[in-house]
C-alpha cells in the first residue's frame, strides 16, 4: 500500500497550524510557500481538511485557516482518512473464485484472504489512532509548549534559533 503524498503535506499544514504562536489563522499563500508547493494542489488538501473538521477557515482580511481542534485530538488516523478515505484495503473482485469455481474452495481462499488483509488494516488503523499530532509536535519540538512561530510573518534567522534553543534545552 502506498500513501498519497497529500497526507504527507496534510501533516505539514497541521504542524504549522499547531505551532502558530498567536491565536491569528495563516494564509494559504504562507502555507504555500513555506512547503513550496503547489497553491491549487495545498487548497485541495486543505479542502479535505476542512470538510474532515481538522482545521478551520476564517474569513476576512485577517482570515486563513486554523486548527478546528487541539492538537491532542487529532491523530494520525483523523489525517491518513481526511485525505486516503476509509476503503477497505483490499477490494476482490471474485478472480480467486475463478480458479477452482467447480469446489466451494475458492470461496472459502476468498473469504480467508479477505480477513487477513481486513485483520492487518484492523490493526493499522488502530496503531495510527493512538498517535496524535500533539505527541508527534512534543516529541520533535521536545516541548509541550510548541506554539512557538506566527507563520504569517516571515519566519527568519530568530524564530530557527529560538525553535533550536527550545529544543537543545529539553535535551539537557
Amino acid at each position: 500500500m502506498r500513501i498519497k503524498s497529500g497526507v504527507e503535506q496534510a501533516l505539514s499544514i497541521l504542524v504549522i497550524l499547531a505551532t502558530q504562536s498567536e491565536e491569528q489563522p495563516v494564509k494559504s499563500d504562507i502555507i504555500s510557500a513555506r512547503l513550496k508547493v503547489s497553491p491549487s494542489y495545498l487548497k485541495k488538501v486543505m479542502r479535505k481538511l476542512v470538510v474532515n473538521q481538522l482545521i478551520a477557515s476564517v474569513s476576512g482580511n485577517q482570515g486563513g485557516f486554523s486548527l478546528a481542534r487541539p492538537a491532542d485530538q487529532i491523530t494520525m488516523l483523523d489525517i491518513l482518512d481526511a485525505i486516503e478515505g476509509t476503503d477497505p484495503f483490499l477490494q476482490v473482485d471474485g478472480l480467486i473464485q475463478s480458479v477452482f469455481p467447480e469446489t466451494e474452495l475458492a470461496v472459502k481462499g476468498e473469504e480467508l484472504f479477505t480477513e487477513v488483509f481486513l485483520e492487518a488494516q484492523m490493526s493499522y488503523r488502530k496503531t495510527l489512532q493512538t498517535v496524535t499530532l500533539e505527541a508527534i509536535l512534543e516529541q520533535t519540538i521536545g516541548t509541550s509548549d510548541f506554539r512557538l512561530v506566527d507563520w504569517n510573518k516571515e519566519m527568519g534567522k530568530q524564530d530557527i534559533l529560538a525553535l533550536q534553543s527550545v529544543n537543545w534545552r529539553n535535551e539537557q
